[in-house]
């Protein structure tokens, strides 16, 4: 395979997400990566739902728009495609019918006792994100849950159900400053949120040279074999970036930046190894 077609196959996803873009909402909902398989439709998906009286319910409701919102929101998440329902973070029994028996423990998250109020959320989130969670709970932000209102919690910057995580660096320039501003709750820290978005921008730079590195050694099936070395150290620099991700969640911005840092030159180094084995033909 030649560097020129490999190049081409790396520039393609990034045309038709434009294309989708441009093309506006809904066009290529089911595009999923590929040839020739049948793509899973959203029923498919909620088929491993079937029996669970939480999303069988909710998914006929048409009214009132905040309760139906809700089940619309995390349709499509992040948490509907790995196969989470809404009670494993509302609560609630999903196997009974009756409305009062379905709902009993579910709690509006203002309620200091709801498994979604902001100082229980590292509890519930931490159910499946153990490891996030830990180190969350060893920063700032999480300390001071305990006497400040309107501190940060897991949904400031995962939102509602994850359906969008704040990973963009200026969107995280901004989250940040909204606190970290001269007339907020943190005046004293005015360059964390510039910090911040760097740390970010630091972490998608490792993560997309090692996505390429990837793509590279995919393409290529004739040479893995003589790729397994390189193989072997993409999987490292992988738990490399993974352990750096848990970190950001510290917010130790100067060590997560330089282990990002590490990762990205490592990883450029990498590519361009494995670029010297891939015959151009």
């Amino acid at each position: 395979m030649s560097r020129s077609t490999i190049l081409l196959g790396l520039l393609l996803p990034g045309l038709v997400l434009a294309g989708l873009v441009l093309a506006g909402p809904g066009t290529g909902a089911n595009l999923q990566p590929g040839a020739g398989r049948k793509p899973p439709t959203r029923r498919d998906r909620l088929g491993q739902f079937r029996g669970n009286g939480c999303v069988e319910c909710h998914s006929r409701l048409t009214t009132p728009l905040e309760i139906t919102s809700h089940f619309y929101d995390w349709l499509g998440s992040r948490h509907e495609v790995a196969g989470i329902s809404c009670d494993k973070c509302h609560g609630g029994n999903p196997r009974m019918r009756d409305l009062p028996s379905a709902h009993a423990g579910v709690l509006s998250p203002d309620v200091a006792e709801s498994s979604l109020h902001s100082k229980r959320l590292i509890s519930t989130c931490g159910d499946c994100h153990a490891q996030i969670s830990t180190a969350f709970s060893e920063s700032t932000h999480y300390r001071k849950l305990d006497g400040e209102a309107g501190a940060p919690s897991c949904t400031t910057c995962h939102q509602h159900m994850a359906t969008s995580v704040i990973n963009w660096p200026p969107q995280t320039v901004k989250l940040c400053a909204s606190c970290h501003n001269e007339k907020g709750s943190a005046p004293h820290h005015l360059t964390q949120p510039k910090r911040a978005g760097e740390v970010i921008a630091a972490l998608s730079r490792a993560e997309e040279i090692i996505d390429w590195s990837g793509y590279i050694i995919d393409s290529s099936p004739r040479q893995k074999k003589q790729l397994r070395y390189e193989v072997e150290k993409l999987h490292k620099l992988r738990l490399e970036l993974e352990k750096a991700r848990v970190d950001w969640h510290e917010f130790k911005l100067e060590a997560t930046r330089q282990q990002a840092d590490e990762v990205f030159q490592r990883g450029f180094l990498l590519k361009e190894a494995i670029w010297k084995k891939v015959p151009a033909n």
